[in-house]
């Protein structure tokens, strides 16, 4: 697929295949992965607020500060959401330069390129 000439398009069924293999990536990255890091965190959750007291006590002006248990629900849930916030700006991203690229390539013009065309333009 990589190696074909670069003026064809990619067939229907190439499409299909490749969709179907992102979606199956990213149930796992966004759904899975997540979804079972915080069972495994639940699972050890006095050794992480164990954890999470012994970080905040290096903090400069924390030294005598306790934290509250939910704190280690907030902890592991922000994990949670920056992973997955990275994960999904990195495929929007790899989306958007791909396209890019392939309408640089075949020659296409761009959404800007049709101002012309608009009424009252």
């Amino acid at each position: 697929m990589l190696r074909r000439p670069q003026s064809t398009e990619t067939t229907w069924v190439k499409a299909i295949v490749l969709g179907l293999a992102i979606v199956a990536l990213l149930l796992v990255l966004l759904a899975w992965i997540p979804s079972y890091y915080t069972y495994w965190w639940t699972a050890r959750d006095l050794s992480a607020q164990k954890y999470v007291q012994d970080v905040v006590h290096w903090i400069p002006g924390f030294k005598h500060h306790t934290i509250q248990p939910y704190t280690s629900t907030r902890v592991r849930d922000a994990i949670s959401m920056g992973y997955q916030t990275t994960v999904l700006a990195v495929v929007l991203a790899a989306a958007y330069i791909h396209g890019e690229r392939k309408r640089r390539r075949l020659g296409q013009r761009g959404a800007d390129d049709v101002k012309g065309y608009l009424p009252g333009k």
